[in-house]
């Protein structure tokens, strides 16, 4: 069963302090981090927000495997750095202030290959994927899969990018 929280009428103005913010540190990709800015629940699982942040001083600079969300979009905007991405069979380079759109059922991944850290915004509409980041601290990396398939409708379907 699904984590996914119902989208309803009922909405309401939503405000974080940054200071309040928590940072997780991703325990299967060294140097990455990430925070749930807006949540599902504060929506009614309209979307979520939440920031990654990847710096490459602290290990390999690969991203997530290659993956489909088969039921949310997702939205990722360059904050700061340069991120690599993979969608639907093509790379490219987005820097900071591009947005890229991957619509569910497309295949895409991400990776920083370059010296300088990475920052990116995510959006998931609907929301829901963004609990599989939360999720998945402290498990490895055959349950993450297993749990974003079951779980989150997410299908790993290739490696993370190479530099």
């Amino acid at each position: 069963m699904s984590k996914v929280q119902k989208t309803t009428d009922e909405r309401h103005s939503v405000f974080h302090r940054n200071e309040e913010i928590v940072w997780n540190q991703v325990d299967h990709v060294p140097g990455e981090s990430i925070c749930i800015r807006v949540k599902g629940e504060d929506t009614n699982g309209a979307y979520a927000i939440l920031d990654l942040r990847k710096n490459p001083s602290n290990g390999p600079s690969y991203g997530p495997p290659i993956h489909i969300h088969q039921r949310t979009d997702e939205i990722f905007r360059v904050v700061e750095g340069k991120a690599r991405f993979h969608v639907d069979g093509k790379e490219f380079d987005a820097e900071a202030g591009d947005i890229v759109v991957v619509p569910k059922g497309i295949r895409h991944t991400f990776a920083n290959f370059g010296d300088t850290p990475l920052h990116l915004q995510i959006t998931f509409t609907p929301a829901g994927d963004e609990l599989a980041f939360q999720d998945s601290v402290g498990k490895s990396i055959d349950e993450i899969i297993e749990m974003s398939r079951t779980k989150y409708q997410v299908i790993f379907t290739g490696p993370p990018l190479a530099k």
